[in-house]
């Protein structure tokens, strides 16, 4: 995991007109919000009356991200500038250790969090994939296309973080952001049968943020390249139905635990002077 003398908060380029940035990051957010709460509140009119509808527009709603961002590129740019910001999200070309960083982290997270409600008293409950194995390694692939990464990554990631690091700093967007990405789950906490029906607002906006430093981290260190983020979310998302982290399995501690350990880990990337050199320059999509 190679490391460059250059900070990238302080190498973005500003070529266009912060006015014009700064409507697209709105527009964005705009599109995003209203594509998924839209076609998410309207999924949930009609699983009553056709699941299976009501199931095809659920997972449609969470593309609100990525076709948001792939909608605003578009506006601002001809098909070249299209095409070379795609190529830049779906750039694999990156030390494979960043794959086993972003795929590894999410699990020893959640098992050193497990560990400690262990050892403070705490009953672990048996794993809901036991007796399931092969359809929980399946399951991994359906939470790519379906469960989450697919369908925000590109805009999360390949939009909104390095066009809000143009006009602040890599680390105050990746907070931002990740206030705003929690604040996009916001109706999953009153719908029934969701993992925040169970969640705290304000712990679940502590997760997400600290989330968002860890992706913006593996973004910044693998010259904009989306993949890995790709990777972490399909991880985090995937593993939660492996190891018996969620509330929904008797107690909220071993949560607690686990985004305890993503905020000290977040905190760390955020203040340590390592990272001042850490990584190549964010390029801010073509907007």
């Amino acid at each position: 995991m190679n490391r460059r003398a250059t900070d990238p908060s302080a190498a973005i380029s500003l070529s266009q007109g912060q006015g014009r940035s700064v409507r697209a990051i709105l527009a964005f957010f705009a599109l995003a919000f209203a594509w998924s709460w839209t076609v998410g509140f309207w999924a949930q009119s009609t699983l009553g009356t056709s699941p299976i509808s009501g199931t095809g527009l659920a997972m449609l709603s969470g593309f609100g991200p990525s076709f948001a961002a792939l909608a605003i590129v578009a506006r601002f740019n001809d098909r070249s500038g299209l095409r070379e910001w795609v190529v830049k999200c779906l750039n694999w070309r990156i030390n494979w250790g960043w794959y086993a960083v972003a795929f590894c982290l999410p699990p020893v997270i959640m098992l050193l969090a497990l560990g400690v409600f262990g050892l403070m008293g705490g009953i672990i409950p048996a794993s809901p994939a036991v007796g399931h194995i092969p359809l929980a390694m399946a399951n991994f692939a359906l939470v790519f296309v379906v469960g989450g990464p697919l369908g925000e990554e590109f805009g999360w990631r390949g939009f909104a973080l390095p066009a809000l690091a143009a006009l602040l700093n890599w680390r105050v967007a990746s907070v931002l952001l990740g206030l705003v990405w929690g604040l996009w789950h916001l109706p999953l906490f009153f719908m029934a049968n969701t993992p925040q029906e169970h969640m705290p607002i304000l712990l679940f906006l502590v997760s997400t943020t600290a989330q968002s430093v860890m992706f913006a981290w593996l973004y910044v260190n693998t010259s904009g390249s989306v993949i890995p983020a790709l990777v972490m979310h399909t991880s985090v998302n995937a593993w939660m139905n492996i190891i018996p982290i969620l509330p929904t399995h008797g107690s909220l501690r071993p949560l607690l635990l686990m985004t305890g350990i993503q905020a000290i880990i977040a905190l760390a990337l955020l203040f340590k002077a390592q990272l001042n050199r850490a990584s190549p320059v964010i390029a801010r999509p073509p907007c």
